[in-house]
């Protein structure tokens, strides 16, 4: 359940960014029938748990445009999912980042705080289908300002699902390792015009925050397909692309919509999962020069599942 954590580049700022239907009985590790969902890095994945990823590694170089230097951001985060009940969960997330500046001191500080409520409310074992609903909320300010964060915060409701296709015929079994995953949320600022005391007037416009990933499960492939007698190290390989979207819903005050495409692979080691994925710039606002985000994930319900690894009630 992991995700890229919002701050004021925009390329970063796209990495926050479908289904109703009854009560859920819920698994571990995101899992519907025999489809694992596994904890995507750019944006979250549909499902609650308790899991820790700790540490998440971001690079992303900017080049310097209208009187800005050149610079190159270094992310080190951390996210811990927690269940609450077995269908609801929090989590917190935050990093520690350093920006490079050419010609200019570093810049550095912690990001500011981010939590999330979230519950899942269907799941479909027959369909491979998982869907929940969750609330987002950057503590503004509790991070450091010279980073450009946020100094007032937001708050953001999300719709997350995911998608599984092993309910394809057997005529198409190559498909069926396919799933997707999106989320979509409603990003809405705590201060939309906030004045400063020399008279400055600075605008936090509301955002649509749009993400989804493809994703082709390896071991899918080999256990309910067919075993094409590939390398066992294949057979925990999950390649994906995410993609992910944030565009002004109001007012933008010069902010346009900003993406970025996020191809790479997940290795899943069954108590633990590494990651790693390209950040392509996706709009012309989002930059030119692509950076990289990789991730060490744990599933602490297989690690620790009489503590840590369970729900609190």
């Amino acid at each position: 359940m992991s995700r890229l954590t919002r701050v004021a580049t925009p390329l970063f700022g796209a990495g926050l960014a479908i289904l109703t239907a009854g009560p859920t009985a819920a698994h571990a590790h995101g899992i519907a029938g025999d489809r694992l969902f596994p904890a995507t890095l750019s944006i979250d994945d549909p499902a609650v748990g308790d899991e820790l990823s700790a540490p998440t590694f971001t690079y992303q170089p900017q080049s310097g445009s209208n009187g800005s230097p050149e610079t190159t951001r270094y992310g080190y985060g951390f996210e811990w999912d927690k269940t609450i009940t077995k269908n609801l969960g929090v989590a917190i997330n935050d990093g520690y980042s350093v920006i490079r500046q050419q010609g200019a001191n570093s810049l550095y500080g912690w990001n500011d705080l981010v939590t999330t409520l979230k519950y899942q409310f269907f799941e479909s074992d027959t369909h491979e289908i998982l869907a929940s609903v969750g609330v987002q909320r950057e503590w503004g300010g509790t991070g450091a300002l010279r980073l450009g964060v946020d100094a007032t915060g937001w708050t953001q409701p999300t719709l997350y699902a995911g998608k599984g296709m092993g309910d394809l015929p057997a005529s198409v079994g190559l498909l069926r390792p396919f799933a997707l995953t999106g989320e979509l949320g409603y990003q809405f600022a705590d201060v939309p015009t906030a004045h400063a005391p020399d008279g400055g007037v600075s605008h936090s416009p509301n955002f649509w925050n749009i993400g989804f990933s493809v994703q082709y499960d390896m071991h899918y492939l080999q256990a309910q397909v067919k075993d094409y007698g590939l390398p066992e190290f294949v057979n925990h390989l999950i390649p994906l692309v995410e993609f992910a979207y944030s565009t002004p819903a109001t007012n933008g005050y010069g902010a346009t919509t900003t993406g970025t495409i996020a191809p790479g692979v997940l290795y899943e080691g069954g108590a633990y999962q590494i990651g790693v994925e390209a950040l392509i710039p996706a709009t012309k606002a989002s930059g030119t020069r692509t950076g990289v985000i990789a991730q060490l994930h744990f599933y602490l319900d297989d690690l620790l599942p009489t503590t840590l690894g369970k729900p609190v009630f």
